[in-house]
């Protein structure tokens, strides 16, 4: 886990207690006058009102204002450790904002490249793991000749729609293999559109665009058969398996492509 992400954490934790501070619900309750006390007499529990030194007994009748004081009492000691907690995450920002910039997740790629050649981060960083397994060689689909759309990274895939996913995950820094063989253990292999790494788990999916659902004989033959293999090894949606379709009235929908990024692959 990075800087970033970390960042992300706290920034995010920090905005629930702020909300949770500036709650109507505890304002009301923390206003109540009087505390709660408690004596346990002969194995009862006696409750006691406290204001200005003076002491009341709570009878049961008094089921209403024991209920109140009791949550004046939980919620007031809920702010006074959402204010503590807030404190310390605050702290934990400004030493995160005023650093010098560094990251361990950085150093290897500021090292010259010499240095990069003779050794091996994968197991330290997540940069490193990743452009160790980006790096790596793997078997592809024989049939080259309709790749014709060149990504930033310099490949090239067989359609608009998996150019923009290209540039997404491009875009995100996320790893990405373009149709590298996959053994599903079923007799045979398959090449998926990507094979693309979450390099903060480390974990592997495979995203399958499919892209002419309109098309009856393309979800006989290449959608529906797809699954079917998925399923069988396992490769379940939001699992193992990210999907995205389109069709000529509901074009590849960019924002939903940018979801799946941010759930499963950062």
């Amino acid at each position: 886990m990075n800087k970033t992400e970390i960042r992300r954490i706290l920034q995010e934790k920090r905005q629930e207690l702020e909300s949770l501070l500036r709650s109507k619900v505890i304002s009301r309750f923390t206003a109540l006058k009087g505390t709660i006390n408690f004596k346990t007499q002969n194995g009862a529990i006696r409750f006691f009102r406290y204001e200005k030194r003076k002491c009341k007994y709570l009878k049961k009748e008094d089921k209403k204002e024991i209920s109140d004081l009791c949550t004046k009492h939980y919620v007031t000691r809920l702010k006074e450790a959402a204010s503590k907690e807030l404190e310390q995450i605050n702290s934990c920002l400004e030493i995160l904002d005023d650093g010098d910039g560094s990251d361990v997740n950085k150093t290897y790629g500021e090292l010259p490249e010499c240095i990069k050649e003779n050794t091996s981060p994968s197991i330290f960083t997540d940069e490193g793991y990743a452009r160790r397994w980006q790096e790596e060689s793997f078997n592809t689909r024989w049939d080259m000749k309709n790749r014709i759309h060149e990504t930033p990274r310099g490949d090239k895939v067989r359609s608009k729609s998996e150019w923009m996913i290209a540039c997404l995950l491009t875009k995100a820094g996320i790893p990405y293999r373009y149709e590298a063989q996959l053994d599903l253990n079923l007799g045979f292999c398959i090449y998926p559109d990507f094979t693309v790494l979450n390099k903060r788990t480390r974990k592997e999916y495979i995203w399958e665009h499919f892209g002419k659902m309109d098309d009856p004989k393309y979800v006989k033959e290449s959608f529906m058969p797809k699954m079917r293999d998925y399923y069988a090894a396992g490769y379940l949606p939001g699992e193992k398996l990210l999907m995205t379709f389109e069709s000529e009235g509901h074009p590849f929908n960019i924002t939903q492509a940018k979801q799946l990024i941010k759930q499963f692959l950062t």
